[in-house]
């Protein structure tokens, strides 16, 4: 990208975190100390390379990642094509690996949120695999079939078609857990909110979804966030406040996406594999 049209994204950017500071409840956080330095490298990518473009969501269960990824999704849509998924499918198979343990039992004894029950190494071989295949192609992935009062969850394997685009989405409690992962990721963007605020959030999801809201189910999150999510924190190159209303959150997505699409080439938005 030509130095004029970098600092043009730049500015445009820095203008949209300097008019929120300015709310009364920002909707962001905080940002890295690399984040300005990476902006180059982002605005770059976003530009003209032909490898996708991932952006990672991570924060505890009832945060608003799937409202914030469903957002990216429905704008990038408008100028791009974008695919995304939940680390979710790739949880251990509970139905098979505990089939002993019976349905009265299960959801009070089993921490569904321990980062031991994620797949990582397959994650990370499918993140791996996504960064070198040519836009435009598509992989399998696994499916997490979510477990309800009456049903242990289970894997799926190879269930779900992935398509390789410009831009990937994915989101998970545990999506900055493992190092070894993070190098995949090109924007970490950590989603933060009240305790009061999250449980609220669980309890409705939870019941609309039918999958349960056992004491043990919302212990273990909260456990899961002090040990192993919040440290994570750290590691996110934008901080985002989900306390704040929806529709502020949806209109600072909609700016910076528009931002940092303004000047890309259209084979690379449109998904078309570049051959030199």
């Amino acid at each position: 990208m030509e130095p004029r049209l970098d600092r043009a994204v730049s500015n445009q950017l820095k203008d949209i975190l300097l008019r929120d500071a300015q709310r009364e409840v920002p909707v962001v956080q905080s940002v890295s100390l690399f984040f300005w330095e990476n902006m180059q490298q982002w605005v770059e990518q976003v530009a003209h390379t032909t490898a996708p473009f991932t952006i990672a969501l991570s924060g505890p269960s009832g945060c608003g990642k799937s409202f914030i990824r469903e957002t990216m999704v429905s704008e990038l849509n408008l100028v791009s094509t974008v695919s995304s998924f939940t680390q979710d499918n790739y949880y251990r198979d509970f139905e098979a690996d505990f089939p002993h343990l019976p349905l009265d039992r299960f959801y009070d004894e089993i921490d569904f949120d321990d980062p031991a029950h994620i797949r990582f190494r397959h994650l990370g071989r499918d993140m791996a695999q996504l960064k070198i295949q040519p836009l435009g192609s598509s992989m399998k992935i696994p499916r997490l079939r979510f477990g309800t009062p009456t049903l242990k969850p289970a894997i799926i394997e190879r269930d779900l078609e992935l398509r390789v685009t410009p831009f990937i989405i994915t989101e998970g409690i545990h999506a900055f857990y493992d190092p070894t992962i993070l190098p995949h990721y090109d924007l970490k963007i950590y989603v933060d909110v009240d305790e009061h605020v999250r449980r609220a959030r669980w309890l409705e999801r939870n019941r609309l979804e039918n999958r349960g809201v056992t004491d043990n189910m919302w212990n273990t999150t909260v456990k899961c966030l002090n040990t192993h999510i919040l440290p994570t924190r750290l590691v996110a190159d934008l901080v985002i406040n989900s306390n704040v209303p929806r529709e502020p959150v949806r209109c600072f997505f909609q700016e910076v996406i528009a931002s940092m699409t303004s000047f890309s080439e259209p084979n690379r938005l449109s998904g078309t594999n570049i051959s030199t």
